[in-house]
Formats: structure tokens, sequence, C-alpha cells
């Protein structure tokens, strides 16, 4: 014993020498996280020491005394950058004599609220932006038009006859949830006043005796409220699962642990179902509570279902409502996808019905909480959710037979873009330009766009009154390797929807590229991301992010907020903003787009008849926008092209329609076909009629 002791001890057993390197490495690695930790310490203390010494200015009688000049002031240190944004916003509204109208309209429509809002703005610095009907609030002050009852209602009044009101299912997966927040979870069901419903609760192995006892007591209690422990911890998939197998409900509410439903969340819910038999997808709006539930904020009211922005975001998500067949059909939640388990749900459940079947119910009717740990409160907390959620997009594309990839939307990580491939039928785009604009003006664009056009070829078809020849223009474009080029002469008075019909009839691409503004800058490639999406079959026309020289989105998405009313979404917004719920940055589908540059499958446009003549200029295209989403086509906005236009004459105005004139024959026309577009489908009915996404404070 005491010799194998000996032997033993005289020859210690050394760690190898991958062993070793790797604990150098860790040691190395220990070392430079303490002097990271120690930098960031240090950081904060600065931060500190500069938040005290701003708030000792803002808290100076010199600041305080100068708050009402400051705004202006600053306002005209930059005074050339001013003068651009105003000569662009005057060209927008249709000069100084229109812009002066609508000021005075607005003046005898709100008479004093006006007065005061210029007041409020004025004395905050430009910080709160009220609108009449806000008071001294900001438009954007969810807290305050919450409290103030703003919100718009709209129950489902028609019901189908012999319609019989649905058993809900509700599905509570839970681990290790904190008691109270499960508890004031559980409350917002069984208060509801709606009282066909059921909760399903599964528990994935928590070994905890508290919630055990609670929740066991719960199912004794009440025999609406069915509860099951898990074995072994499967993560939320399988446990959600566990949850589905016990509910006998006609449809599923996906509720999680921590969050709350309003109070008439389920009555609506059911209004809808009878109204729609054949419902498969519900969702509402939705916005986020404090971990106390005593401050409600960033509501997101959202659209009808848009299927382009929701591959960019799962829009569904809360309050996600399901016919619970369906969900069967499919097997329910797929294990692999945890923290976007119910986007790939929503995914495989529509590939399985039509669209009219998912509908939007257009009221705060979820509230998610945002606490630490929590996607509500910060997307990075679960970057993983990311991951999966483009693994399930991708797998959609292959199950329905799409050709993309699915990556993250630039400087948005944690949403989504699809890139489709390429149309098969040919790589050539044929560039139709309707401008009257001379040579050495139209020359540069189109040098530019041929240089910048991306993976495509091209081929233009100008169609002007000046004084044009195609060998001008192929000279002194690219003799040798440039693009094949026509001129077809016009006189001015042609309209312009003649003009595009005839280049459309000489055009020889698969793609027709329709252009009407003289841009100055493209991005690189960017009538190859236009043709990626025009290419889809599902696809009417596609438009491209388009700013001026100031900056400022302009031209894009067409919103109709109200009756004789149509806007460009998120216009006059600086161009690198996300906008309202990141829907200024994503790629999602309008009734209409900007006639400024659009592009469309060239047998599409010619089989369909062309473009109409029933409205004049760019009213023309936007008419056909809506024809074709009529049709079943979706007129897809798609900001990964960007382009920018310097003359303020091109600018979009701030409502299209009062092209139409006040009392033009051609308004009563519009009136006639589109009078449909009082609630577009791509905006929400508690957001502004001015279409500015802001709340709408005089529903």
């Amino acid at each position: 014993m005491s010799e194998e002791h000996d032997a033993t001890t005289a020859t210690p057993v050394r760690p190898d020498t991958d062993s070793h390197a790797l604990l150098e490495r860790l040691a190395r690695q220990d070392k430079e996280i303490e002097q990271l930790n120690d930098a960031v310490l240090k950081l904060k203390e600065e931060l500190k020491s500069a938040q005290k010494k701003l708030d000792d200015v803002h808290n100076s009688t010199s600041w305080r005394m100068t708050a009402f000049f400051r705004g202006p002031i600053m306002r005209l240190i930059n005074l050339k950058r001013t003068w651009e944004v105003l000569a662009f916003d005057v060209a927008s509204r249709g000069g100084w004599y229109d812009m002066l109208a609508e000021i005075g309209r607005d003046i005898r429509t709100h008479r004093l609220q006006y007065v005061q809002q210029i007041g409020h703005y004025l004395r905050s610095n430009g910080e709160h932006q009220p609108v009449p009907g806000s008071g001294p609030h900001d438009r954007n002050d969810y807290h305050a038009w919450r409290a103030a009852g703003k919100a718009v209602a709209r129950p489902e009044n028609a019901r189908a006859p012999d319609a019989a009101p649905p058993l809900i299912s509700v599905l509570i997966p839970t681990y290790k949830p904190p008691l109270d927040l499960l508890q004031q979870a559980i409350a917002s069901v069984i208060n509801q006043p709606y009282e066909r419903w059921e909760i399903c609760i599964a528990d994935d192995a928590s070994n905890d005796p508290a919630l055990e006892t609670y929740l066991r007591q719960l199912a004794q209690d009440n025999d609406r409220i069915h509860v099951r422990f898990r074995d072994k911890n499967g993560h939320i998939s399988a446990c959600t699962n566990t949850a589905l197998a016990l509910a006998r409900g006609d449809y599923l509410l996906l509720l999680d642990q921590d969050d709350l439903l309003h109070p008439e969340a389920m009555q609506r819910v059911a209004e809808c179902i009878m109204a729609n038999p054949d419902v498969a997808i519900i969702y509402s709006d939705e916005d986020r509570i404090n971990e106390d539930a005593s401050r409600h904020s960033s509501a997101y009211f959202k659209p009808d279902f848009n299927y382009d922005l929701f591959l960019g975001q799962n829009m569904v998500s809360h309050l996600g409502v399901f016919q619970r067949q369906l969900i069967v059909d499919i097997g329910g939640f797929r294990e692999g996808l945890e923290g976007s388990q119910d986007y790939d749900l929503a995914l495989r459940a529509m590939e399985r019905v039509q669209q009219h079947q998912i509908r939007h119910i257009p009221q705060v009717l979820y509230h998610w909480r945002a606490i630490k740990g929590s996607t509500a409160l910060d997307h990075s907390e679960k970057s993983y959710a990311s991951t999966a959620g483009r693994r399930a997009i991708h797998d959609h594309l292959e199950r329905t037979g799409q050709r993309g990839e699915a990556l993250p939307a630039p400087d948005l990580p944690f949403f989504n873009r699809v890139r489709y491939e390429l149309p098969e039928q040919g790589r050539l785009v044929s560039v139709l330009v309707a401008l009257d604009e001379p040579r050495d003006a139209l020359l540069p664009m189109l040098q530019q766009m041929w240089n910048t056009r991306g993976d495509v070829d091209a081929e233009f078809i100008v169609c002007t009154a000046a004084a044009l020849t195609a060998d001008d223009l192929q000279q002194s474009l690219a003799p040798e390797a440039g693009p094949a080029i026509r001129v077809i002469r016009t006189d001015a008075q042609t309209p312009l929807s003649e003009r595009m019909n005839a280049a459309a009839e000489q055009a020889t691409g698969h793609l027709c590229c329709l252009v009407t503004v003289l841009f100055t800058r493209m991005s690189a490639g960017w009538l190859e991301e236009l043709a990626r999406v025009a290419g889809q079959p599902r696809v009417g026309f596609v438009a491209p992010k388009i700013h001026n020289l100031p900056g400022q989105l302009d031209h894009g998405g067409v919103l109709f907020p109200d009756t004789m009313r149509a806007v460009y979404a998120h216009k006059g917004e600086p161009k690198s903003t996300h906008g309202y719920a990141g829907r200024a940055a994503l790629q999602q589908e309008f009734s209409a787009l900007s006639p400024a540059l659009l592009v469309v499958r060239r047998a599409l446009l010619l089989e369909s008849g062309g473009l109409g003549r029933d409205f004049s200029g760019g009213l023309a295209m936007i008419d056909k926008c809506l024809e074709l989403q009529r049709q079943g086509l979706a007129n897809v906005w798609m900001p990964y092209a960007d382009l920018m236009f310097s003359n303020p004459a091109y600018s979009g105005r701030t409502n299209l329609l009062t092209e139409l004139g006040l009392l033009s024959s051609a308004r009563r026309r519009w009136a006639a076909k589109w009078g449909e577009y009082r609630r577009d489908h791509c905006y929400n009915p508690n957001l502004s009629r001015r279409g500015d996404f802001s709340l709408n404070w005089q529903p």
C-alpha cells in the first residue's frame, strides 16, 4: 500500500498540452473581461458626470428663460437646410397658395385649438407636438391617449345565422414563473365577462412546491381550469403541446405566463368568430405594461394581414387565436424553434388557409409584460429568437415553393427581410421613362441608372416631348457596351397613361420599370432588388424608397386614412428612420404605390389593359395599383432600393387626391370607383386620419 502510494506521488499526472493551453487562454480571457468591466464602470462614471452637468444646465435660470425662443432660433441656425426643407414642403402642398389655403382650412376647422397647439409646441421647445383633441399632450402620448378613452373599438356587429358562442381554450405554458404575475395572468382570463372559456396550463417541470400547490388548488376549485405537470423539462414548444392536448375548445388563445388580457378580449374574439364562421386565425393590436402593470406604453396598432410585413415581423403574435383543429392538423408547435415557436406556428397555419380567413381586430386586447429577460423590454434579450424566426421563414419558403433566403433586416437585426431569387424568365428590364426634361438633365439619370442597376440587363425607352433622338442619347451614354435606347416622340399634352402604354408595347423585357421623376442618385443594385420582388407571381407593382435632397422620405407606399385622402407613408421623416413599429424600414404591402417609379411584369401590365384613362397623371398609375390589388395581387414597397431626387417640383403631394380638383368629374369618378378605401386595410383606425401614424385623437 505504502509503496503504491509512494510511487503514485513520485510521478504526478500532468495536464496535457491542449488542456494547459486552454487554461492559459481562459485566464487571458478572464483578465480581458476584468479590464472591459473596469472600462465599462469608468464610462458609466463619465456618463453620470456628463448627465449631471447637462441637468445643471437644464435647471439653470437662463435655460428656462430662453425656452420659448430656443426652438425657432435653432431652426434658423442652419438657414440653408431650413430653406431646402421648406421648398420641398411647399411643393408637396401644391405651392404657396395651396399651402396657405390648407392652413386657413385648419384654422377654420379647429379655431382656438389650432392656436393652443402652436402655443404648447413652442412652450415645450418643440418636444411636444399636440394636435386638435390632444390638449397639451404630444400626438404620440399613448398613456394620455388611453386615459382619455380615445381608443376606437369596432366590434363585429354582423352575426352569421345560427352562430353559437365558441368555446375558447386559453393555453398557458409555465416554467418557474413569478407566482404573483402568473396569478394576474390567470385572473385576466377568469374575470372576462365572456364565459365560454377554459384554461389549459402545462408546467414544464418547474419543481416549485408553491407553484404546484397553487395550480392544483386552482384546478380543484374551478372545473374549467385544467393543469398538467410535466415530468421532464422539454422547453416551451413541448410544454405548449402538453397544454394543447388538454384543450377541447373550438379555438385556442395563446397567453404567456406573465402577460394580461384586456377585459374585452374574449368578447371581441367571440364576436369575430360568430361574424366569420370560417375564420382560422385572429390577431389584435397590443401594448406593453411595466412590471406592476401601472403604465401602458408602446402600443402597436397593426394593419390587417399583410403577408410581406408578416415575413418581416411577427405581427400576429399578440393576441394570437387559432382554430384548434387547424393546429392539431399541422401537428402543434414544432420543437427546435424555441423563441419563435409561435411565429413558426402562424406561418404553418397560414399556409393552410385563405387570406380572408385571417382576421385582425383593431383594438389593444393583449398587454405584453416588459420585464428583464423579456423581448418586450429588449429584443436583444433573446437574440436566439431572431435566429429561430429566420429558420421558420426559410422553411416556409421551401414548403410554399418560393425561392429566396431569410436575412436580418438592415439596421433591424431582430426583424427580417426575404431576398428572392431573380425571375427565371430573363433578366432584361425595360426602363420606360416619361419625362420632358432636356438632354443635359435626362442623360445623367440614364447613365447612373445603367451603372447602378445591379445583376440585371436593361433597355431604355424614353417617351418625351423634348427634342431628343435615340442616337444622341446612345452615343452620349455608352457608345460601345451601353444599353439599347429608343425614343418615342410625343407632344406635351399626351397623357401619361398613353405614353407608358405606348412604351410598354415596344418593350422587350420581362419586367417594365416605369419612371416619372428625374432622379439624381440610386443605391447600388437598385433595379436588381426591385426585379427580385416584381418577378414573384403573387406581386403586382413594386416601388422603392425615395427621398429628397434634404434627406427626407418623400414618395413611397400610399395610405388612404380618410375619405378622399391619400398620403405617402412616413413622408417627411428622415430617410434613416425605422418609422412606426419598423414600418419605414421593412418590406410590406400597400394598397397603392408612388407613381414616381414602379416595376411590374410586362405581361401583367399589358394583359390587364395597361394604364387606364379615367384619371390623369400619376393617379392613373395609382388607379392601376388598386385594380391589381382588387384582383388579389400585392403592391409591395421595397425599402432596400433607395433613390433620391433634387428638384422640389417632383415632391409627392401631401394629399394625392387634391389633384382631382374639388368639384371635378374626375373626383366623382374616383369616389364612385374607390370609395371603399375609407378604411385602408394597410392602416389602423386608431391612428390619425392624417396618415402620419400618430394616435387618432379625433375618432
